[in-house]
């Protein structure tokens, strides 16, 4: 992956000078949110035991660092013209990052074979069996469609990508149960290099493109676009349904990010993120761009990101760098505190936690139950994420003694966004108390809470019979 690497490097200026050209031509439009909290509003308490940090890391799925892989169709090879195996580049990723327990894989499906045509269904089978290879894994995927790698007059066009889309449509209604198991979030791509939006030789309508990305993507599976001017030219009634990928996370303010920090929609766009699905990464390392750990760590608090490459600036070619690093840097109680960054106290360590670990453990949701009341024919707890992002799209089932029970005040996963708690009460007159989080897209793929309790089918048993 060496030559990719440095083909990257190599055109980066290049490509991310075209963005910023397009940026600054372009209106931004945000819409707005309620505002989110910045700190917790209860303090909690023991009555659940809290987290052992000696039992080891929870994976829990749709969340957390990611690993990057590649398929392009109607060849045998992983990143157009890598002659590295597709399926050995999934292995390699899977065995790289087994110790950081990445549950989740950022995969390019590259179509430029079919610019111009029809995508054929031998293609469309490839794409099943490395849908159901990635399942064998345990994967979830992050999923974009791409095309190019170099600026070419055999780019797509806007119509091109529309056929596709039914195509790809078509392609997920026969096989929807295996595309919701192993489809967390699907980018817009599509367009431009690598799918990131910019450098195609062709003017693509991007509205065009996305309505028809969102007609063939079940709508319980969320998307994600790379600029804010793309977010804005998206039609009212999905926009709901897009939240931004930031590709070039340094921690500070700069011309190739997302967009100024001091324009007057980078709040809003900041407190959107809170309420959709966000991603991120930071450049290779070996492009050696500066970067601000903290920055970064507040940065990843402040979109609520969900996830998070761990293939950049982590070990390349056997150099290390940032995550590498940050397994050794500390932050401090006192650092989290002033910067209005949630953590869960349990996993400090004399005060403190690696920038590793608080990002392994803090990107995505992070859910604690505590407050464990009971009395007068009631019972009660509190939930407290302490994750970046909300628990997107899962579904909360209380059980008394195995049987289903009904909270007072209904469970919406928008309560737990970062720095949510949320307290549910319910009848109750004795027995097991246990809660279940489960995807509504993959019945499957249920939250293990971040608590020292028994996990048993999915359900955390929060109180024993």
């Amino acid at each position: 992956m060496g030559k990719i690497y440095l083909c990257v490097t190599a055109v980066v200026i290049l490509v991310l000078a075209s963005m910023l050209l397009f940026t600054s031509c372009s209106s931004i439009k945000i819409k707005d949110y309620p505002a989110t909290r910045t700190s917790f509003e209860y303090e909690t308490d023991d009555s659940v035991a809290l987290y052992d940090p000696e039992s080891g890391y929870i994976a829990n799925q749709s969340r957390g660092f990611r690993g990057e892989a590649y398929i392009n169709l109607g060849t045998g090879e992983a990143y157009p013209g890598s002659g590295e195996s597709y399926v050995e580049r999934l292995k390699s990723q899977a065995e790289t990052y087994a110790d950081d327990g990445i549950t989740l894989m950022q995969v390019y499906v590259y179509m430029g074979k079919y610019c111009n045509t029809d995508i054929p269904q031998s293609a469309f089978e490839q794409l099943k069996e490395y849908f159901e290879l990635i399942e064998s894994y345990g994967f979830k995927m992050l999923l974009r469609f791409a095309y190019e790698t170099e600026a070419s007059e055999a780019g797509p066009k806007t119509g091109d990508i529309e056929n596709h889309c039914k195509q790809i449509k078509t392609f997920i209604a026969k096989n929807e149960e295996l595309f919701c198991k192993t489809v967390y979030a699907v980018q817009l791509g599509m367009i431009g290099l690598w799918g990131e939006g910019h450098g195609s030789i062709h003017k693509i309508d991007v509205k065009k493109v996305a309505v028809a990305l969102a007609d063939a993507i079940p709508e319980n599976i969320p998307l994600m676009v790379r600029t804010p001017e793309f977010l804005s030219k998206i039609p009212e009634e999905l926009e709901g349904r897009f939240g931004v990928h930031d590709d070039f996370l340094v921690g500070y303010d700069h011309e190739w990010g997302m967009m100024s920090w001091d324009d007057e929609n980078y709040p809003k766009l900041l407190n959107k993120c809170k309420y959709t699905v966000t991603d991120g990464e930071m450049p290779w390392g070996r492009a050696g761009e500066r970067i601000d750990a903290l920055g970064v760590v507040k940065q990843c608090a402040g979109y609520g990101l969900t996830s998070m490459s761990i293939e950049h600036n982590y070990k390349e070619d056997g150099n290390s760098y940032c995550i590498e690093q940050w397994k050794t840097q500390y932050l401090t109680a006192e650092q989290l505190k002033e910067n209005n960054l949630p953590y869960n106290p349990v996993l400090l360590e004399d005060g403190k936690i690696s920038i590793y670990d608080y990002l392994r453990c803090h990107l995505g949701y992070h859910l604690v139950a505590t407050d464990l009341r009971i009395g007068g024919g009631k019972a009660s707890f509190m939930i407290t994420n302490y994750g970046f992002a909300c628990p997107y799209n899962y579904q909360m089932k209380i059980y008394v003694d195995g049987v289903e029970v009904q909270p007072y005040e209904k469970y919406d996963y928008i309560d737990l966004v970062q720095f949510g708690q949320k307290l549910y009460e319910f009848d109750y007159n004795g027995g097991e108390i246990s809660v279940e989080f489960v995807n509504a897209r993959d019945r499957g793929d249920k939250i293990r809470l971040y608590n020292s309790i028994p996990y048993v089918d999915g359900k955390n048993v929060i109180l024993s019979a």
